[in-house]
């Protein structure tokens, strides 16, 4: 690495020594002849590290790779499905429950996604004045074999 790091540095000293030179002999009639010159000293700096076998680049091998987690990532895409689904769910709910006149601090629904992506919603909990009247309200929106739990006892 320590030689690679001065490799890079002999190539950005010899590139602004080009650039100087250059900008120096811009109007003169040597001008091609300097180019020429400056070019080949750029290329000897930028090669001297792989002729004198400083810099080493190495392949892994394929069989050190791991192929990628798609399980992981179906796994993630599927919890965050539920929460996101579980979510959009306890608005409308909060929102009907509202729009009933009864106030609702929180509403926590369990879902269930089934691998051919029907939603099966397993528990309601509500927080709400009236708890009663919010579970009629939750039970004529879900169904009345949605189970409904009070979250203030």
């Amino acid at each position: 690495m320590d030689g690679f790091t001065s490799a890079v540095k002999a190539i950005c000293a010899a590139s602004a020594a080009v650039c100087l030179i250059e900008y120096i002999t811009s109007g003169s009639q040597l001008k091609r002849q300097v180019k020429m010159l400056l070019d080949l000293i750029m290329a000897v700096v930028v090669l001297t590290p792989f002729v004198s076998g400083n810099a080493v680049f190495e392949l892994p091998e394929l069989s050190e790779l791991e192929p990628p987690r798609l399980e992981a990532a179906a796994e993630l895409y599927n919890e965050e499905l539920c929460r996101q689904t579980a979510e959009n769910i306890g608005a409308v709910l909060h929102e009907q429950i509202k729009a009933a006149g009864i106030d609702c601090e929180s509403i926590d629904i369990e879902i269930n996604i089934s691998p051919g992506g029907s939603i099966s919603i397993i528990r309601v909990t509500v927080m709400a004045d009236n708890f009663a009247d919010a579970a009629e309200i939750i039970r004529n929106s879900l169904g009345d074999d949605t189970e409904v739990a009070d979250g203030n006892s």
